[in-house]
């Protein structure tokens, strides 16, 4: 059999019982998809919420977002989806920005989206399929409950919600169906919750999905292979993750929360930053 075309459920006999995924989608060939990537490009941030009330490491304000996006438009990128920059022939001299949201937080289309919008840009979020339209609330984000809090704060997106977006031009990738730690787990479970969201989000949407991120991004090589043969074309995964090569399945994306303010998010943005992030992450944690 071909490297270029590898049925899946021969590939990766591990996997055991998928659940509700067909075999037959499982079978599907993958198309191996060979794009340039760089430490410093193409820019991808990684955000969660964008709230009005939160302030913790998964949040920025709706004050900081509006003036991070009114930067990145005044300097001239231009948003893309990560489904774009696999598709289309970009080359290194294009200034282009991916705008990543995990999680699927409901302020993703309530706070986030009107200005993206405004500004004309589009970007990629990453769902948690098996709690789309329902009240689930993350268990990181249950200890954050209290009385001067509202769980409406932690909701997710309902599936109007991401329709209208995906209407518009927002792309939705998977962040698995429940989000564990890929690593931690079997591979068989881990298998299940790759290619299934996958599936789930794909009948949902009646779109096809090609962009993954790894919850709490816990990753290795088998885990990357798995993403490989369930047929996704990139995935992202946000520094340090030291020894990971760099390549489609471990695109390189800089977080932003609610600590950066505005000159550390410009600086955030420097390409020398982004090529030495591992390194300077592991001096600050050092």
């Amino acid at each position: 059999m071909s490297n270029e075309s590898i049925g899946f459920s021969e590939q990766h006999s591990r996997a055991g019982n998928f659940g509700q995924v067909s075999m037959q989608t499982l079978n599907r060939e993958i198309r191996l998809l060979h794009k340039p990537v760089y430490p410093d490009w193409p820019l991808i941030l990684g955000y969660h919420s964008v709230s009005q009330h939160r302030q913790d490491a998964l949040a920025v304000s709706v004050a900081d977002f509006e003036y991070q996006m009114a930067w990145l438009y005044q300097h001239e990128y231009r948003a893309i989806t990560l489904a774009q920059f696999m598709s289309q022939p970009f080359t290194k001299k294009e200034r282009i920005v991916i705008l990543t949201f995990d999680d699927g937080y409901a302020d993703n289309y309530t706070l986030a989206f009107p200005i993206l919008k405004k500004y004309g840009f589009v970007g990629t979020v990453f769902l948690v399929s098996d709690y789309v339209n329902t009240d689930h609330i993350f268990y990181w984000d249950r200890r954050k409950i209290t009385a001067q809090s509202d769980p409406a704060w932690y909701q997710i997106l309902t599936w109007a919600q991401v329709e209208e977006m995906a209407d518009y031009g927002i792309e939705f990738g998977s962040h698995t169906c429940t989000h564990p730690e890929l690593a931690k787990i079997s591979p068989e479970v881990c298998m299940e919750e790759v290619a299934r969201s996958r599936v789930d989000l794909e009948a949902k949407l009646g779109r096809e999905i090609v962009s993954f991120c790894y919850p709490r991004g816990n990753l290795n090589s088998d885990v990357i292979q798995m993403v490989e043969k369930a047929g996704y074309q990139c995935a992202v995964v946000t520094p340090p993750r030291y020894g990971i090569p760099l390549n489609q399945f471990t695109l390189r994306r800089i977080g932003v929360n609610y600590a950066n303010k505005a000159w550390f998010f410009r600086l955030k943005t420097w390409g020398f930053v982004r090529v030495n992030y591992e390194r300077i992450k592991r001096f600050q944690t050092s």
